[in-house]
């Protein structure tokens, strides 16, 4: 079963309120929520946010981390090792799908984030140590940690992402699904449904959470010039998409993002929504 979801647009003062949450995303339709801006150490705040949204069965997908545990900086990878360690924590104790991050990057600044490196060995070994640790940390029984797929590092096809499966070999590192992450070239934007059916044969009873968002080719341009739009502007598969993610073995958040504005996610959740009921999909 797939569950849509996205950002909602509510002012809640200094702490989120739980059952105002709760409130807008049924407005919305959503039954998959981001984790809200809560702490660890708010204890009490998270275990309300939990049991508040559990008995509206909206399903907390996902806790977000996006700094760079590959920094060449030793102090400023340690940092983010340590904070990607309480995200996962976090994720565990909002019942959350997962905890997703950025595999990272072999730079110093933050301006140019990409690097060669990022697809070498010991780029690949980094992320398996990485999961390993903060799996084998919190040892956690309801979230899973995952690794964004993402077109600059070695998570960057389907058979990238079960190689890491495989060598990080632990039954709490899940595969969090981002289609448009994957389109990289001009035969995957004109296949992105070949693409979904691969990830799905190849360990499709790992994805535990997904993006939704679209992707257009620039148009004339005799370089690959890929844009990321919202969903229903651009050229992905939407239906083999959620097909594919409807017959998994377990309910997986689709969560939109990026989007500029609140009636920018209405139209977007008005796309998706006209796609599944074509399909016949409940979301």
């Amino acid at each position: 079963m797939v569950r849509l979801g996205g950002p909602v647009f509510i002012s809640t003062g200094p702490e989120p309120d739980p059952e105002a949450l709760v409130r807008v995303h049924r407005t919305k339709g959503f039954r998959a929520a981001y984790a809200p801006p809560v702490r660890l150490e708010q204890r009490d705040l998270v275990r309300d946010i939990r049991r508040a949204f559990e008995a509206a069965d909206i399903v907390m997908a996902e806790v977000g981390y996006w700094k760079n545990p590959l920094h060449l900086d030793a102090q400023e990878a340690r940092m983010a090792r340590q904070e990607m360690l309480d995200a996962l924590a976090l994720a565990e104790e909002l019942g959350a799908s997962c905890m997703v991050c950025n595999l990272g990057s072999f730079v110093a600044d933050t301006v140019r984030f990409h690097s060669e490196r990022n697809f070498s060995d010991d780029a690949f070994d980094a992320a398996v140590e990485t999961a390993r640790f903060l799996i084998d940390a919190v040892k956690p029984t309801r979230a899973f940690f995952t690794y964004e797929m993402f077109p600059f590092n070695v998570n960057d096809h389907p058979e990238g992402v079960l190689r890491l499966i495989r060598a990080v070999d632990r039954g709490r590192f899940g595969a969090h699904m981002d289609l448009v992450n994957l389109v990289n070239c001009p035969r995957a934007y004109y296949d992105s449904g070949a693409i979904i059916r691969r990830c799905t044969e190849l360990f499709g009873d790992r994805i535990v959470s997904a993006h939704a968002k679209d992707v257009i080719l620039e148009m004339p341009s005799i370089s690959v010039l890929l844009r990321e739009v919202p969903p229903g502007e651009g050229n992905l598969d939407y239906a083999a998409y959620l097909r594919c993610l409807n017959e998994l073995p377990r309910d997986v958040p689709l969560m939109m993002e990026h989007m500029k504005s609140e009636n920018e996610y209405d139209r977007a959740a008005a796309y998706i929504r006209s796609v599944a009921a074509k399909e016949s999909i409940p979301l």
